[in-house]
């Protein structure tokens, strides 16, 4: 019992440091603008929003906002379901600061055309497929 609590102890910076934005995920604010991109380009048709999945692969530190509010780059995984049974994935990365602000610049859609997936798909993919 001592060992398994001393373990868990050890291992808790580790997962502090792991862990990306420590404010609410900004998913909707790049959903929404991918959705529209992808919309106006006619590349999406009628969606299914009940099944739209957005997964954060990555949030790093890029420096300080105008205000002083920490500034993050988001990486997300965005999975649109047509209603006729069609998907289209992209990657979305936007920029955030402070606690509650998503939009602060534009966001870059990438269209996903394809996934070749390794032996240890089953980690972040497992969400994203």
């Amino acid at each position: 019992m001592k060992r398994a609590l001393a373990l868990l102890l050890l291992s808790l910076p580790a997962l502090c440091l792991a862990q990306g934005r420590p404010n609410p995920p900004c998913d909707s604010w790049p959903t929404n603008i991918a959705e529209n991109s992808l919309k106006d380009s006619g590349m999406l048709g009628s969606i299914d929003y009940t099944k739209t999945q957005a997964v954060q692969l990555a949030s790093e530190k890029i420096g300080k906002y105008e205000d002083g509010e920490q500034l993050w780059r988001e990486v997300y995984h965005i999975t649109f379901h047509e209603k006729n049974g069609n998907k289209v994935k992209v990657i979305a990365i936007n920029e955030a600061a402070g606690e509650f602000e998503c939009s602060i610049g534009g966001v870059d859609v990438f269209i996903v055309s394809g996934h070749l997936p390794s032996r240890d798909a089953d980690r972040v993919f497992k969400q994203i497929e």
